[in-house]
């Protein structure tokens, strides 16, 4: 059966417009100095009374490296390993705690402490509990065992009709062990290739202040980006605000397929630069859950131009968005109930959190004529969640639904679900069926459903299907063989049969398929949950049937997160 959560407490453990401004990125570089140790604030007493019996007394901090000592011992490449790694700073894990020494013991808490550590993408295993030590005082039992940090990156995807697509080079996410985060990649994907820099600092020094820099500099496209933030780090934390920032300039392709072999391509111009604040505070919080009320500004300099294409039939496309300055000014709430389910042998080899709690997020957004639109319009979105664990199954899904209004009606809009359950009748097998199903009205350019390749179905190529209408479905079965094999990878083989499309509304609906099996593999030392899968298989529908393409192929790259 799917593991559960945590369990109760007890005794045993268990820039400019063009985009080309660098100074934001150097910005950023400057503020990510070395943190100070941060002394950990003990949070309000949880649901137990505050008794001598139930007050933590000390907090014990068990660190583990990548390769354990009885490995290590008598091998030089898991010696060198464990050198070449820097073990992530004590103070680094106890500012996550939610639990101090002084505070009463809450099993809310000590769960979701765990889930922290583990988001930070830093740890293999995490465990945190109490304990009783000899004397009968109370501890907080934290052990973590590192996961190789610095990763160099080499990793491909080929698509049935040759397409490569991948990445080089390499990331740290775990700076001389401070939790802060670098990457310098080469990236080539389907349209595009170029240079990916990005520089992460979860807490500036020993605040709550988050800061990060991206800057993608690809063939066809400059994308600068920036945030600084003092996040919602728990449940029970009362407020937070965000500043994001986006400078775009660049060509964006936007594509009509009518048939397996004809591509038809309408490529746009877009100088964007984008900027927004957010503050919430939460009148309700708590490990169990929260109530968060949120407002929004942004102001935006956007232009989409049409280059031509006259050989192009675009009347059933949408229009040009005019240069313009403008502002939106919103408002937000959040509802969450916590449920979270930790799980192995789901995503991939190394543990994660299913997160199933139920959810409620509505905002609204002013565009009013004297923030430099046309037209009075109001924004609305709506997002429920929901997740249940029943029996030996993991059930989720989500409803994600919004649009722009003014006096003429809907301007713009969409709405998108999904729905997935997981089912382990044994042992190292688990069974998935996703089903997906969106529709957009007016979309930005380069923003309709693309699906194939990275998207499924699987096995056809890049932008096989596109359009404002999708479906998209997928079962899955995957047999985990063996866990860590010569301590490098994970092995695994299994199933799939998908089928899905997307298409415009003056199309017909398009629809294809694949059946076939996958070889997947995945790191046993890893933070995360993903696997790399060899997929070989059989595709029908979608118009093959007149079209020169093989139904027979194959594909490499990510498996699909479920």
């Amino acid at each position: 059966m799917i593991p559960s959560t945590a369990p109760p407490i007890r005794g045993t453990r268990r820039a400019p417009i063009r985009g080309k401004n660098v100074a934001h990125i150097l910005l950023l570089l400057g503020l990510v100095a070395a943190p100070a140790v941060h002394a950990q604030a003990s949070p309000p007493a949880g649901g137990m009374d505050g008794n001598a019996a139930t007050v933590i007394d000390t907090v014990i901090i068990t660190r583990r490296d990548v390769f354990l000592p009885e490995d290590a011992e008598n091998n030089f490449i898991y010696r060198l390993g464990n050198g070449l790694h820097a073990m992530t700073q004590a103070w680094v894990i106890r500012r996550e705690l939610l639990l101090g020494a002084g505070a009463s013991a809450d099993s809310l808490l000590v769960a979701e402490s765990e889930r922290n550590l583990r988001r930070l993408g830093l740890f293999h295993r995490v465990r945190v509990d109490t304990a009783r030590l000899e004397d009968g005082r109370l501890a907080l039992d934290v052990r973590t065992r590192e996961a190789w940090s610095l990763q160099p990156r080499f990793t491909g995807r080929l698509a049935a009709d040759g397409t490569i697509t991948g990445a080089f080079g390499v990331t740290e996410t775990n700076l001389a062990g401070t939790g802060n985060a670098m990457r310098v990649w080469y990236v080539r994907e389907t349209d595009r290739d170029g240079m990916d820099l990005r520089l992460t600092s979860n807490r500036i020094g020993a605040t709550r202040l988050l800061a990060s820099g991206t800057w993608l500099n690809l063939s066809d496209r400059d994308v600068v980006s920036w945030r600084l933030a003092s996040p919602f780090r728990s449940f029970s934390d009362r407020s937070a605000f965000y500043y994001d920032g986006r400078s775009f300039d660049g060509r964006i392709p936007q594509y009509r397929r009518v048939h397996p072999d004809e591509l038809q391509t309408i490529e746009w111009r877009r100088r964007a630069l984008i900027n927004r604040f957010t503050g919430q505070i939460a009148p309700i919080a708590s490990a169990r859950g929260f109530l968060r009320l949120g407002v929004t500004l942004e102001v935006r300099h956007e232009e989409h131009m049409r280059l031509e294409h006259p050989d192009v039939n675009v009347d059933s496309l949408y229009a040009t968005v005019p240069d313009s300055v403008y502002g939106l000014v919103g408002a937000q709430v959040e509802w969450r109930r916590a449920r979270f389910e930790r799980v192995q042998h789901f995503n991939g080899f190394a543990e994660e959190d299913q997160d199933l709690s139920d959810r409620v997020f509505f905002s609204l957004k002013l565009a009013h004529e004297a923030f430099g639109y046309e037209s009075t319009g109001v924004g609305a979105r709506l997002r429920l969640d929901s997740g249940r664990r029943a029996g030996s199954a993991i059930l989720k899904g989500y409803v994600d639904g919004g649009g722009l209004f003014n006096s003429a009606g809907l301007d713009s809009g969409y709405v998108f679900g999904s729905g997935t359950a997981a089912v382990r009748l044994a042992d190292r097998n688990t069974t998935f069926l996703r089903a997906v199903a969106g529709a957009q009205e007016s979309p930005r350019p380069g923003s309709e459903h693309d699906i194939g390749f990275d998207v499924l179905p699987r096995l056809w190529g890049p932008h096989a299907f596109i359009g404002t209408r999708t479906l998209q479905t997928t079962l899955e079965h995957r047999f985990y063989l063996v866990d860590n094999f010569a301590n490098l990878t994970g092995i695994g083989v299994g199933a799939f049969v998908d089928y899905g499309g997307a298409w415009y509304p003056d199309q017909d609906r398009r629809l294809g398929g694949n059946v076939g099996v996958t070889l997947f593999g995945g790191s046993p030392l890893s933070s995360f949950a993903q696997v790399m899968n060899l997929n070989f298989g059989y595709r029908f529908g979608g118009g093959l049937d007149d079209s020169e393409q093989s139904r027979w192929d194959f594909s490499f790259g990510g498996g699909l997160r479920f």
